[in-house]
């Protein structure tokens, strides 16, 4: 008996080509087998460094780095609106395969907690060639799809560029925060999320995430 299963993420696109994980906004159908999802929700996979020619980042940042991956389904009451980066998610329940961007939505119910926090959604509304969607092809009515949710990626650990900080600035520590979509510079003795890599421009900054793939 194998120790491990292995899953590659089906990547499947749907906010545009090219995107890889950072397209990936499956719709929750309850008619479909597994619900839609295209891999075991809360499957964790590695996508290779972009030298390997498997990501889809169109620069030079992050050449050299892979980046482990989470599929969740995003679900949220307060849907609110999608930032142009990835941004922080938070764990809603102890399954461990579903998030959402508010973090009262998140472990402790109704309270939240920076422990709780998830990954970082891939999928958003930027621009940047090869991991932004815009903001007709992704917004919260398209992510939350009538309150169903949709399955996605999240980022786990590795290099991940032009992430939302609602705070931070280069070579801080992040950690989850109160609001939506929301970081705060790490204080004390808190779950770090990311470091900041490198410059924030209009809370927009490369990041190095650090959460467990698991």
């Amino acid at each position: 008996m194998a120790l491990t299963n292995d899953f590659s993420p089906l990547i499947t696109n749907d906010l545009g080509t090219g995107l890889g994980v950072y397209g990936n906004c499956t719709p929750y159908n309850s008619a479909l087998q597994n619900n839609g999802a295209p891999a075991p929700p809360g499957s964790v996979s590695f996508v290779p460094s972009p030298s390997q020619g498997t990501n889809s980042l169109a620069s030079s940042a992050g050449y050299g780095s892979g980046l482990w991956v989470k599929l969740v389904l995003y679900k949220s009451s307060a849907n609110p609106a999608v930032q142009t980066g990835p941004a922080p998610v938070y764990y809603v329940d102890e399954t461990f395969t579903t998030v959402s961007g508010v973090f009262s939505e998140g472990i402790v119910s109704a309270t939240g907690s920076s422990s709780s926090i998830a990954g970082w959604l891939l999928p958003n509304s930027g621009t940047v060639a090869g991991i932004g969607a815009g903001t007709t092809a992704f917004t919260a009515t398209v992510l939350n799809n009538g309150g169903n949710g949709s399955w996605v990626y999240i980022g786990l650990a590795g290099f991940i560029p032009k992430a939302y900080l609602a705070a931070g600035a280069v070579n801080n520590s992040l950690t989850g925060a109160s609001g939506n979509w929301t970081v705060a510079v790490t204080t004390g003795v808190l779950r770090p999320c990311a470091y900041v890599w490198g410059t924030v421009t209009s809370n927009i900054g490369d990041i190095i995430a650090v959460l467990p793939p698991f």
